[in-house]
Order: C-alpha cells, then sequence, then structure tokens
C-alpha cells in the first residue's frame, strides 16, 4: 500500500509539472552568441505558450531590436531595411520553433535581439527577459589541428581538424594537403557554437618526413583560415651512396663520404670491400696511396629504425701510360710485326717511330680493352732493326724501343741461294754429258788400235769424268780386246772382223 501511494504521488508530480511547463510562455535561448561577420549566424530558439496547438497560420513571429526595429516579421514588408533579405526563420512556429538565421552576419548586428510570438486570437507575448547578445568577430579562429608527434613509415596514421562556428545550416568546408580518406563529423557546443571536425586517414611513407600538413577551414562568406605541422615520420636509411671525388690520380689520397636519407639520421656507418673487409666505421673514410687495382668498396648506414647499405663502387684512377714489357716484335719470311700493349686511364694517344724517332710509322690496327690498348704495327719495308712505341696521355707518357729480328728472313735468303745454286749445277753436269756424248758419235771408225790411242782428244779424256764407263761391255759391239797389262794395248783385227756388221 505505501508503495503505490508513492507511485501515485510521483505521477501527479510529473503531471503538474507537464502541465505548468505547457500552460506558461518560456523561452530556450542563447543569452549570448557569437558570429563570424560576413558568415552566416543561426541563433537557437525553442518557445512554449500555455493552451493547445494552434494552426500554422494563426502564428506570427517577430525578433525586434531595444529600439523595436524589426529584425525579422512573418510578414516580409514588416522587416526593416537594415535586415531585409539578410535574416530568415529556420524553424517552425507551429512546431514552436522559433530559430533565427542572420546571413551574412554584419558588424552592427550585435543586438540585442527579443522574441516576440502573437497567435491570431488568442494572446501575444514578448520574451523580453531572454534577449541574445550577438559578438561579431572580424576573424574566425585557426582549426585545430591534430597530429601525433612520431610517426612510422608504411603506417596508417589518422589526423583530424576542427574548428568552431555558429551555422550549422551552413557549415565551413574544411580541406587537406594530403591524400586520404575523409570523414565529418558536427557536435553542437554551448551558446550555439558548433564544432566541425574532419579526419584525414593514409598510410606513411618516407617523404612525408618534414612535409607541411595543412587544413583549411573556409567559411560561408569566403573567409579562409588554416592550421599547419610539420610530419615527423620515422623511417631506416634510404639513398645510401658513396660520395667522392669522380677522378683519383693514382698515388694520391681520397676522401668519401657515406651519405644516406633517413630519419633520425644515421648514427654509426661500415665500410666494406668486395671481398668482405671491413676497413672503417666511420662515416667518412680516407683511402691513402689510391693505386689502379683497388678494391670496390660500399657503405652501409645504420640508425634506430634499421640499415642500409650503398651500391658496389669501383674508384675511376686515372695515371700515365705504362708500356708492357710483352710488347715485341717478331717476323716471318719478309714480313715484321710489331705489338705494343699499353695500359693507361684515360686512354692514350700511341704512335710508331723509326729506329731514328723523325718518321712516323702507321699503324695496321688497334684494340681497346678495357684501359688496355693493343696497337700493331706490320710492315714489309723496315730497313732498321728498331721501333719505338710512344704512348701519351693527359697525366705523362712513355716511349719503348723494340728490337725487330732479321733471322728468318737471312734463313730463307740463304735456302733459295742453296736451292738456286744446285739447279745451276744440275743444269751444267747435264749439258756436258750431253756435249761430250755428241762428240763421241761423230769420231772414224777405220782408225787402228794406235791411231786410237794417238788420236783419243783431251775432251773425251774430260768427258770420261762424268760419264759412267762400263769394262765389260765395248764401244763398239763387234770388236774382240784382249786384257794385258798395259790397258792401251789391243789385239789388231784384221779388216774383216772390223766391219763384219756393216
Amino acid at each position: 500500500m505505501p508503495f503505490c501511494w508513492w507511485c501515485f504521488c510521483l505521477c501527479c508530480l510529473l503531471l503538474k509539472e507537464c502541465a505548468t511547463e505547457h500552460d506558461s510562455w518560456n523561452i530556450a535561448v542563447s543569452h549570448s552568441v557569437v558570429g563570424l561577420e560576413g558568415s552566416c549566424l543561426d541563433i537557437s530558439c525553442r518557445f512554449n505558450y500555455p493552451g493547445s496547438d494552434r494552426k500554422a497560420s494563426d502564428y506570427k513571429g517577430i525578433w525586434l531590436t531595444d529600439s523595436n526595429e524589426k529584425v525579422f516579421h512573418s510578414e516580409a514588408s514588416q522587416i526593416s531595411s537594415t535586415f531585409l533579405h539578410r535574416t530568415s526563420m529556420l524553424g517552425d512556429l507551429h512546431h514552436r520553433n522559433c530559430s533565427l538565421k542572420i546571413n551574412p552576419l554584419k558588424n552592427s548586428d550585435k543586438g540585442p535581439f527579443t522574441f516576440r510570438i502573437e497567435i491570431q486570437g488568442f494572446n501575444k507575448y514578448s520574451f523580453g527577459n531572454h534577449k541574445v547578445t550577438v559578438t561579431v568577430k572580424d576573424a574566425p579562429e585557426r582549426p585545430t589541428l591534430h597530429v601525433e608527434e612520431e610517426m612510422k613509415t608504411r603506417k596508417k596514421v589518422t589526423v583530424t581538424c576542427s574548428v568552431l562556428h555558429s551555422c550549422p545550416s551552413a557549415p565551413p568546408r574544411i580541406t587537406w594537403n594530403h591524400p586520404g580518406k575523409e570523414s565529418i563529423e558536427s557536435k553542437k557546443q554551448a551558446d550555439d557554437q558548433w564544432q566541425l571536425t574532419s579526419s584525414l586517414s593514409f598510410t606513411t611513407t618516407n617523404q612525408d618526413n618534414n612535409k607541411v600538413l595543412s587544413c583549411t577551414a573556409e567559411f560561408t562568406g569566403g573567409k579562409k583560415v588554416s592550421s599547419s605541422k610539420i610530419l615527423n615520420v620515422k623511417y631506416p636509411p634510404t639513398d645510401v651512396k658513396v660520395i667522392s671525388r669522380s677522378l683519383v690520380t693514382e698515388g694520391s689520397s681520397v676522401e668519401m663520404n657515406c651519405s644516406s636519407d633517413s630519419n633520425p639520421a644515421a648514427n654509426s656507418y661500415k665500410w666494406i670491400t668486395s671481398n668482405k673487409t671491413v676497413v672503417s666505421e666511420e662515416q667518412t673514410y680516407m683511402m691513402q696511396s689510391v693505386n689502379r687495382h683497388v678494391e670496390p668498396l660500399y657503405c652501409i648506414a645504420v640508425n634506430t629504425e634499421g640499415e642500409s647499405s650503398s651500391s658496389l663502387v669501383k674508384l675511376s684512377v686515372v695515371y700515365p701510360p705504362e708500356i708492357k714489357t710483352t710488347s715485341s716484335c717478331s717476323s716471318e719470311f719478309s714480313k715484321a710485326t710489331c705489338v705494343c700493349m699499353v695500359d693507361s686511364n684515360p686512354t692514350s694517344d700511341i704512335k710508331w717511330w723509326g729506329s731514328d724517332q723523325t718518321k712516323v710509322l702507321q699503324s695496321s690496327s688497334t684494340e681497346h680493352h678495357g684501359f688496355l690498348s693493343v696497337v700493331t704495327l706490320q710492315s714489309t719495308v723496315l730497313d732498321s732493326d728498331t721501333v719505338h712505341c710512344y704512348a701519351n696521355n693527359s697525366l705523362g707518357h712513355s716511349t719503348l724501343t723494340l728490337h725487330v729480328p732479321h733471322s728468318d728472313k737471312l734463313l730463307y735468303t740463304a735456302v733459295a741461294a742453296s736451292v738456286f745454286l744446285v739447279i745451276i749445277i744440275g743444269l751444267t753436269a747435264w749439258m756436258v754429258k750431253k756435249s761430250c756424248g755428241s762428240s763421241r758419235a761423230e769420231q772414224p771408225v777405220t782408225h787402228t788400235k794406235t791411231e786410237m790411242d794417238v788420236t783419243q782428244s783431251a775432251s773425251e779424256r774430260k768427258c770420261e769424268a762424268y760419264s759412267t764407263y762400263d769394262e765389260s761391255h765395248h764401244v763398239y759391239g763387234n770388236m774382240g780386246l784382249e786384257e794385258d797389262n798395259d790397258p792401251y794395248t789391243f789385239e789388231e783385227p784384221d779388216d774383216e772382223a772390223m766391219y763384219a756388221n756393216v
């Protein structure tokens, strides 16, 4: 029973409160609002009156100044010229909404303003105790930009830009100078102020570091205001490279610097050769007595976010020409071939000189293999035992004297002479032999043994030296000879025996 009593009492109090609320003249309006000159101003307003609702045509809403100047009237003809075409009723009086909009707001629109309601056939009421004062500002406040103090590269982040305004019916437009996904949120604040917040989401990159991120709010009427912050994006070293002179003279020293782009800056370094030898752990490496065979090397930069290395770098070492001792000359038959090999950087101008160094000899061919140049001289008219190879570039010059061998030429000349001599001797012997054979055939066959012995000429004896005499056969096949101690003693045949075959 007591519980039911308490419930009944509570319901009565609520009904009484509602009846009081509904049956009295009251208004909900801000006493002071802030607006931007040249922009629009929304003054929210809700009122109440005793009695039941009326027809919409029965209501007349009026906003007045203290001097009874009509800021707004339901009948436009009643509006003061100062406010004509600049004011409008945002709400529906039939639904007890008396919100006022001023656009554009002028510096003179400071109020105070009072709302009056006139209900035809019922009553009229001015809410003089609830006046509205307007503070007109010349410029808007800068947006509030919220950005994380530190960001990691390749991570998704969200930044926000918030701005206060007093015209929710035509809010400012917020734009960003960075691409990303945007979203908008609006919240009502005290005294008819609204907060508009734009959120921007994007994935950071190395290029975002030290970049100015800004948001701009553009208000109705064209006034703009911006806020900006510099992004702080952490990332490991990138674009690591070796910085040094483009050309290094052999024998000199060279300073090399390990350059990188990173945030924070690199705090340690390593210099490593192509065979994995660590030669320094400083950002700057000083190489002493550089030579043309120096190994390629690279550097590594390290920070709190990671590390990265440069590409392999081969120093461009310049040096004067060096003529290789393997340069030489050779000869074959009557042609001499000389080859001069020159190592230099930059490439040398190479010439051939004769032994007296006054005549330039024309090279046959030139080949380049990196920094090694191979120049060939071929000639059949070299009249000396030496030639000179001369090489010259911007750093110096060098000369090497080469011996031209002639042994092969002399050997072939001697062989040719020997062959020629043998041919001459052979021809001579053949001609003599032929001559001897002809003289024998012409001798008379009627001579006796004694006459043959006496008349044998010296030329016939000479021929015997070049002919082969077979003692088993006689010159004449029908002669019979008997041997005795005297080789010149013959048996004298008779005439018939001598001419038996005639």
